[in-house]
């Protein structure tokens, strides 16, 4: 993780963070109580994870609150976070856009999409060097095997 990545990102969560706050979220809803701070909180805690694992669990709890339409740009912006970690770049660039259709001048916003930009396009560069060092392997392949058939011929040629 370079330093623009690592500003973006920001640290990790403890485990043992994240186990306070889950153990006071489960407490809340056992009582009915829960409330969308809480559950903000919660899910916040498990994107910041290290672990993939709690990522998807933090997206999907997020995700929750944005279908409840309070504070969307907190939470798209949390959801496309946990979609970057996760490496499923083209969510978190659908999640990040929505957030600057909101809020056009959000630079935690910016950074992160200009963070997805340089991922997708590196990584489409790397599946067409993936591609084409398949195909050059299966074109030497090609190559040596007619080379094979032609000396073979050659030899069968000259009894």
């Amino acid at each position: 993780m370079d330093e623009h990545e690592k500003a973006v990102i920001g640290d990790f969560v403890e485990n043992e963070a994240i186990e306070a706050v889950e153990k006071e979220y489960k407490a809340s809803r056992a009582q009915h109580t829960l409330t969308d701070e809480l559950k903000f909180s919660y899910a916040w805690h498990l994107i910041k994870s290290r672990y993939k694992n709690d990522i998807s669990k933090g997206i999907k709890l997020m995700e929750e609150l944005v279908k409840k339409g309070r504070d969307q740009r907190d939470y798209y912006y949390f959801v496309a976070l946990g979609h970057y970690k996760l490496e499923d770049y083209t969510e978190a660039e659908t999640c990040v856009k929505r957030v600057l259709q909101m809020e056009p001048n959000n630079q935690q916003a910016k950074q992160l999409i200009d963070l997805v930009h340089r991922k997708m396009k590196r990584d489409g560069l790397i599946g067409l060097g993936i591609a084409g060092g398949t195909a050059l392997a299966g074109a030497a392949v090609l190559v040596a095997t007619g080379a094979a058939a032609l000396i073979a011929m050659g030899l069968s040629k000259s009894k």
